[in-house]
């Protein structure tokens, strides 16, 4: 009896999770996924809500537990339960914090709307917050301004994954 209300469970948090997935980074610098606005009280049964049940990647001794949702290309990090981190993957690197597979919704910054064929011009486009390079192909805004600070990698001039931290 246990594993059919297990697989029920599953089946119903799948049937019912929002295949289309829309995440935007507002002016107000806020991150929005599917009309919801996520900050550092944002918990993993919000996120699984909208995407489903995601797995787990990789849990460190500190609480900090890795999520990936493989098939929509998007990495969560939660502490105690509660949303630390949002990545999307577009063209995987390597970095094996993120799924290798690319981030299957529609991603905005503002009104300037990303994909996976977006190259580091876009940098330049991204005007209400300051987005500065700290290494060759790595971006970020200033984590000690921001709120919210965003993340932004490339590899041969295409885009690879956005981040973004919940202060």
């Amino acid at each position: 009896m246990k594993i059919f209300t297990i697989i029920a469970i599953v089946f119903l948090n799948v049937t019912f999770a929002q295949t289309n997935v829309e995440i935007e980074f507002t002016k107000d610098k806020e991150v929005v996924l599917n009309e919801t606005t996520l900050n550092t009280n944002t918990s993993l049964e919000e996120i699984t809500k909208i995407l489903g049940t995601p797995t787990v990647y990789k849990e460190y001794p500190t609480g900090k537990i890795n999520y990936h949702y493989k098939e929509h290309g998007i990495s969560i990090h939660t502490v105690k339960d509660k949303l630390i981190f949002i990545g999307l993957n577009f063209n995987w690197d390597g970095d094996k914090n993120f799924p290798e597979t690319s981030y299957s919704g529609t991603f905005k910054i503002d009104e300037l709307s990303i994909d996976k064929i977006s190259n580091n011009s876009i940098i330049d486009n991204i005007k209400f917050v300051d987005i500065v390079a700290v290494m060759p192909n790595l971006y970020m805004s200033n984590p000690k301004v921001e709120s919210t600070p965003i993340v932004i990698g490339f590899k041969d001039n295409l885009i690879t994954q956005i981040g973004f931290e919940f202060h």
